[in-house]
């Protein structure tokens, strides 16, 4: 069905996390491109520490020179959990990207952002401003996903939100495992949409 797939994003895209018995550390674009039949070509440009306003100057462009009909664009994480969030231009820069690669006809993937708060040692007091900017984020990324009718992944409902078995000891990155389960969740879910 697809031709070429490009990954934009931060680490958790990069596929930054510990290597757990019996699964090999690869990202979830690498294990999502392998599960299909042909392999899906795929380019991650990813980088592990970016929040969303560098996503956007640094691969947007990189990725539309590409052509793909398939793009994922998972981002938000580190504005968060940096201190840096700004809700109008996480907006801003997101709905820009999106509005770019939905015009270039790509089909595009879009994850809400996991509930880090459940598994972070945060303060009480950090914990409630980190969840309630989470909250708002995946508002944003809600709307734009009805709005452009996107591929959405809920990363804050699924099971593995909760299982630790599935996370890196940083408790932020996916382990080599959980990236096995994101892209198998993400691979079922675009595949019966």
């Amino acid at each position: 069905m697809w031709k070429h797939f490009v990954a934009l994003g931060d680490s958790f895209t990069e596929g930054i996390g510990d290597t757990v018995e019996g699964a090999e550390l690869k990202s979830w674009v690498d294990r999502f491109a392998h599960l299909h039949t042909p392999e899906l070509q795929y380019t991650n440009l990813a980088k592990r520490g970016l929040v969303t306003h560098e996503v956007r100057l640094k691969q947007l462009e990189q990725a539309l020179a590409l052509q793909p009909d398939l793009v994922s664009l998972i981002a938000g994480a580190n504005d968060i959990l940096k201190g840096r969030w700004n809700r109008d231009e996480y907006k801003t820069d997101m709905e820009l990207m999106i509005n770019r690669l939905h015009k270039s006809g790509a089909d595009i993937i879009i994850a809400n952002l996991p509930d880090f708060t459940v598994r972070l040692p945060l303060p009480v007091e950090q914990q409630h401003v980190v969840k309630a900017q989470l909250i708002e984020a995946n508002e944003i990324i809600q709307s734009l996903s009805n709005e452009y009718k996107l591929y959405h992944i809920d990363c804050w409902n699924h099971p593995m939100a909760k299982d630790n078995t599935l996370w890196s000891k940083d408790l932020i990155h996916p382990n080599s495992r959980g990236y096995r389960v994101i892209a198998e969740t993400i691979f079922n879910h675009v595949s019966v949409t």
